[in-house]
């Protein structure tokens, strides 16, 4: 009987092994290739602009469509925050889309607006073919 007890105790312990065959050996599947993922739009700003400035000429005449929409947007709210944000589409246009923001900025400061509710922003999208300024209000 004490002969019986270490290969019971031998037997009991290789229970949970697995016996050495060909699929221990086998290389794994390969993996599939995964289709690339759709490319997602990007969206530069969800907003409706107020008023939207378009460079396809060099120097386009807002000054009389910005008063109307300044004056418009203080009508509805006398503390109205504008955003001015300049979009190129090439970062190598950035300081002239920069320049004309500040120009858009300070007509919109000639209609009594304060420059601490004007805010400027600069980006950039590539498929514009002329820049553009573009004012919002918050």
């Amino acid at each position: 009987m004490t002969r019986l007890v270490p290969a019971i105790v031998a037997m009991l312990s290789f229970t949970g092994c697995a016996l050495i065959d060909q699929r221990t050996f086998s290389p794994a599947p390969e993996a599939q290739a995964q289709p690339a993922p759709k490319p997602v739009p990007v969206v530069i700003d969800t907003r409706t602009p107020l008023v939207t400035i378009d460079y396809t000429i060099p120097s386009p005449d807002y000054a009389e469509l910005l008063h109307y929409a300044v004056a418009a947007a203080e009508k509805r709210d006398a503390d109205v925050q504008f955003d001015v944000v300049a979009v190129t589409g090439d970062t190598e246009d950035a300081a002239i889309a920069q320049g004309r923001a500040i120009g858009v900025m300070k007509a919109i400061m000639r209609e009594r607006v304060p420059a601490d509710r004007i805010h400027l922003g600069l980006r950039t999208d590539p498929l514009l073919t002329a820049g553009q300024v573009r004012v919002y209000v918050r």
